[in-house]
């Protein structure tokens, strides 16, 4: 009954983010990076066509980001045709974003209800799981590989295990920044040995999956991290340190696109999910929780690029404390109305 009642408030969820989400895929206009991450898209379609892999092995549009997303997005392309118009390639890879997004609110969901109502309408979801952004995807894999791997982590060696660590290594091979959880995740495994095992598996698959890892993965590794910190420096102090916060709090997506997002409950669960998990921290959930919140967001803090996008990160583990408030509120309620002698 458990497991029906689950699937009920998953297509509930689900169903109510398409209705969020479906203004804003047809709505948004072009995002800032949306036409950079097109025309790599676009390029990896080509080469797949033409047999081209040097152009898949070492790619030259938007160098400074792993490629897997882009592969994604750009064999989603292939059935376009030779030309696809902007708007066919718009769609297709809006489409697979958005698919990704809908797929993370019911990952929500199946751990909480509650979790999954908070991220079927969090704007800053919504706006970033319909645009073709490099981030609806990783996060969808490292969510999954968050919650399997703290559910099986007492057995390190279970195939379940080996999926979590696949799903991370595709979140690394997506976008470094949704990778970072798994650090978290390894910090819970018992077992130095597990540990190791389960880090040199998620590697492993990191560079398995990004083609452009293949010839050099040193040098590649070295090539994104200089990227990224010549483009940090061009644009450092352009925002405060905690701009992270001020973006998950604002709700801004209901201010720069009013026609899309008509209104925004952001600052809600951002209060709700803070507050679980400082009052709840001693629950080794919550406090699994509040860490794979809190690393990517001091490391948002110190870095110097902390565009809206980037709070992508820390949406899903924001909601699903409020699902875990939510337990808390109950619990402590039920315990205040049972009889005393």
């Amino acid at each position: 009954m458990d497991a029906v009642k689950n699937f009920r408030w998953i297509v509930v969820f689900v169903l109510a983010a398409i209705l969020v989400r479906l203004p804003a895929v047809t709505t948004l206009p072009i995002d800032w990076d949306e036409p950079v991450y097109m025309e790599a898209s676009m390029a990896n379609a080509e080469a797949i066509a033409g047999g081209d892999w040097s152009a898949l092995l070492q790619p030259t549009i938007n160098p400074e980001h792993p490629g897997l997303v882009k592969l994604v997005y750009g064999v989603s392309l292939l059935g376009l045709g030779d030309n696809p118009d902007l708007v066919e390639r718009m769609a297709s890879i809006r489409g697979l974003s958005l698919l990704a997004g809908l797929a993370t609110v019911g990952l929500a969901a199946w751990v909480h209800p509650v979790a999954g109502l908070a991220l079927a309408v969090h704007t800053i979801h919504a706006k970033y799981s319909v645009q073709g952004y490099l981030d609806s995807l990783p996060l969808l894999w490292m969510g999954f590989a968050m919650v399997l791997g703290w559910r099986h982590r007492a057995h390190p060696g279970s195939a379940i295990m080996l999926v979590a660590a696949a799903c991370w290594g595709a979140a690394i091979a997506g976008k470094w920044l949704h990778g970072m959880p798994g650090i978290v995740l390894v910090a819970f495994i018992p077992g130095k040995l597990a540990k190791l095992r389960f880090l040199v598996v998620a590697l492993m698959c990191a560079v398995v999956l990004d083609p452009g890892m293949w010839l050099d993965p040193v040098g590649r590794v070295v090539q994104m991290a200089e990227a990224h910190q010549a483009y940090a420096a061009n644009v450092a102090g352009q925002s405060s340190y905690w701009a992270p916060l001020g973006t998950l709090s604002a709700g801004g997506p209901a201010a720069w696109h009013p026609e899309a997002f008509s209104f925004s409950l952001d600052a809600i669960w951002l209060l709700l999910g803070a507050t679980t998990m400082l009052l709840g921290w001693r629950k080794p959930w919550i406090r699994f929780l509040g860490a794979w919140f809190c690393v990517p967001l001091l490391f948002l803090v110190g870095w110097q690029t902390r565009w809206p996008q980037h709070t992508m990160v820390l949406v899903l583990p924001l909601c699903l404390a409020v699902g875990a408030g939510w337990d808390e509120v109950l619990s402590r309620a039920s315990r205040r109305s049972e009889p005393t002698d």
